[in-house]
């Protein structure tokens, strides 16, 4: 007999009685959990990075980057689950991002609008 690859939190017991069991939810899908500081962090640099990509499409880089901004600074509060009050680089690279985002977006639409 082999040993099973599939972890024992999703292996399902076939039993053909699927009404007298009880429906749960993966671990991942806690939405009564509440998003921790590194959670922030990952999506104001998620929200920074694709303000720099789409710093040409006519103010939506600007706008996922006053988002990025946002997130980041969110991060930063004391308040927030999983915020450590030594660590001082939480969201800063989500800020940078955020700020490139937004020169990038006005430095366009400041070259681009004349020429519309």
């Amino acid at each position: 007999m082999t040993a099973s690859t599939i972890p024992p939190h999703e292996r399902s017991d076939n039993t053909g009685n699927t009404e007298s069991r009880a429906h749960t939810s993966p671990d991942w899908w806690d939405h009564h959990r509440p998003i921790t500081s590194d959670e922030y962090s990952d999506m104001a640099l998620m929200l920074g990075a694709l303000s720099i990509l789409t710093f040409w499409m006519f103010g939506l880089g600007i706008l996922l980057g006053a988002a990025a901004i946002g997130t980041a600074l969110a991060a930063r509060r004391p308040d927030t689950p999983g915020h450590d009050p030594g660590d001082s680089s939480a969201g800063i690279v989500g800020i940078l991002t955020g700020i490139a985002g937004v020169a990038f977006g006005i430095v366009f639409l400041t070259a681009a609008l004349p020429h519309l």
